[in-house]
């Protein structure tokens, strides 16, 4: 029998130990059942078992503290960059497998989401441009910001439009729509360059650098620029 496992959410620890925990749902295909079900933790090459889970079980948690307390990892042998593997077993008619139902806790910097705004000062080589700006968050979602590259590039005829960029709260890895900041790009001397816009083709937000990393697509109607990296650093 294989358990289902939902995405975790979230699926990392961090530096603080008693804020830190994951959470997902487990549950059975209809007309499967088991026996028992067990929760297996694991670092290195010790693990343990961390307690029993009654499935169905909606948004199940596992403790940092829990975690350590069930292999006898003192908080002063946890780490940022250590690695735990959280796995189930399942019990049926004596026979105890190990699912496939499992995944890797990553231990981070602590997080939060008003973290991802702010002045930041910004650097592409590729670009060969930098400047300063001011991450703003969605009203209705902390996880989706906009920054008006236009501004700070220096861009006085922009058309008001901003970079939005989505951060997936848990791993941090960044997306977003094509972006076009500028209608034309007249004001610096190229007038057919038309539909000026932003792409973010890869990207990622580390909590402990403050820092986004993000790679751009730039374009306009008439052809690309290609992928250039942008650093973003709180000031």
């Amino acid at each position: 029998m294989v358990p289902l496992m939902s995405e975790p959410a979230p699926a990392y620890f961090t530096d603080n130990i008693e804020a830190s925990y994951v959470q997902f749902d487990l549950s059975l295909a209809q007309g499967e059942t088991v026996d028992k079900a067990t929760i297996e933790v694991a670092r290195g090459g010790k693990s343990a078992v961390l307690k029993d889970v009654t499935l169905p079980a909606k948004g199940f948690k596992v403790t940092a503290r829990e975690v350590l307390t069930a292999l006898g990892i003192s908080a002063n042998d946890y780490h940022l960059g250590d690695v735990f593997t959280l796995s189930v077993l399942t019990t049926k008619n004596g026979k105890t497998t190990r699912s496939p139902a499992s995944f890797t806790i990553n231990v981070v910097c602590y997080f939060d989401a008003s973290m991802l705004i702010g002045d930041f000062d910004w650097v592409s080589d590729d670009w060969d441009e930098s400047g300063t700006i001011t991450i703003t968050a969605d009203p209705n979602d902390p996880y989706k910001v906009y920054m008006d590259m236009a501004s700070s590039e220096g861009l006085t005829t922009g058309n008001g439009k901003k970079i939005e960029l989505n951060i997936n709260p848990n791993n941090f890895r960044i997306t977003g729509p094509k972006s076009i900041i500028a209608d034309n790009l007249a004001e610096w001397g190229l007038p057919n360059y038309r539909d000026y816009a932003f792409t973010p083709v890869a990207g990622s937000y580390s909590a402990c650098d403050d820092m986004y990393n993000i790679t751009f697509e730039i374009t306009v109607s008439a052809g690309s620029w290609g992928n250039n990296v942008f650093i973003f650093t709180r000031k």
